[in-house]
């Protein structure tokens, strides 16, 4: 929740960015500076915090179903007990954790859908906008009375082929903690200091997002608001189109964006998740090693 709080201005800027239609030759750098000058702009400092509601209860809802997702399926393919040696380290293999991890992000996905659709919406509009939402429960039923349940789960294909990131980002993760045990000759996982879980938690988080990032591009330009193809003529005003479907968002982006365009907000998206990323897996290991070492000490 604290790192979601204040790194959501980076989000708006991220998916802002994700939308914009601008051609190459206009992706530039300082696009980004003036995506959010347009937004305090339009809606003053408290712009850059449109969608927090969304963005909070997506993201802990997320996290927290990710995570009981992954350990029950890890357990599940381990013969029914837990998945991991006295050391702490996994006992699956890397194509297990990949497996693993998919399954659970699809999972968490489906679930978590209709609250990403209303973060695009509202990070991607203005207080004054028409039709503009007020907020998340706002969106949710405004979603549901004019565009039914196909509305809440636009996106869903591209969030569905993301799901990868997770698989990619856990199995890495996995194989850096058992490496680590095997080549500095720990006893177990909980010997990790937090410096080391930063920096296999980072690196695991930057190598599957390199992989999968068009795919959250594409899903926010198939999340945002219908009819939001007009093009606002003010500097940083996001430049929207207007797409079918998955096919047809993937094929006009290629089309007047070249490849570059899959990958527009990546900077501000690297800056937005890492920190978090890092946090959420340090609290994490550091509370798993407790209960274990805890239930240890009780003969549990």
């Amino acid at each position: 929740m604290v790192s979601t709080t204040v790194f959501h201005p980076l989000d708006v800027v991220k998916i802002r960015l994700q939308v914009d239609t601008a051609a190459r030759a206009d992706a530039v750098l300082g696009r980004a500076v003036r995506a959010a000058r347009h937004v305090v702009a339009r809606d003053g400092a408290a712009g850059l915090y449109r969608g927090l509601g969304a963005n909070l209860a997506g993201n802990c809802a997320s996290w927290g179903l990710y995570f009981a997702w992954y350990t029950w399926i890890k357990d599940w393919m381990a013969g029914g007990g837990p998945a991991v040696a006295a050391s702490g380290a996994s006992t699956l293999s890397p194509a297990q954790h990949l497996a693993a991890g998919a399954a659970a992000g699809a999972l968490t996905q489906c679930m978590a859908n209709p609250l990403w659709v209303v973060k695009t919406r509202v990070c991607t509009t203005s207080r004054s906008d028409a039709g503009a939402y007020r907020g998340l429960l706002d969106g949710l039923a405004r979603i549901a009375a004019t565009e039914g349940i196909r509305g809440l789960y636009k996106g869903l294909a591209p969030g569905l082929l993301g799901v990868a990131h997770g698989g990619l980002q856990f199995m890495a993760y996995e194989e850096m903690k058992k490496l680590g045990v095997r080549s500095a000759g720990r006893r177990t996982v909980g010997d990790f200091s937090s410096a080391e879980y930063a920096l296999m938690s980072s690196s695991s988080k930057v190598f599957a997002l390199a992989i999968t990032y068009p795919s959250q591009v594409l899903r926010s330009r198939l999340q945002q608001t219908p009819g939001a193809a007009a093009m606002p003529g003010a500097p940083g005003a996001p430049r929207m189109g207007s797409y079918s479907g998955l096919c047809d968002a993937a094929a006009k982006t290629l089309r007047a964006e070249g490849a570059a365009g899959f990958y527009k907000g990546f900077g501000p998206a690297l800056l937005r998740v890492l920190p978090g990323n890092i946090v959420t897996f340090i609290v994490y290991e550091k509370t798993a090693e407790l209960l274990r070492r805890t239930g240890a000490s009780r003969g549990g």
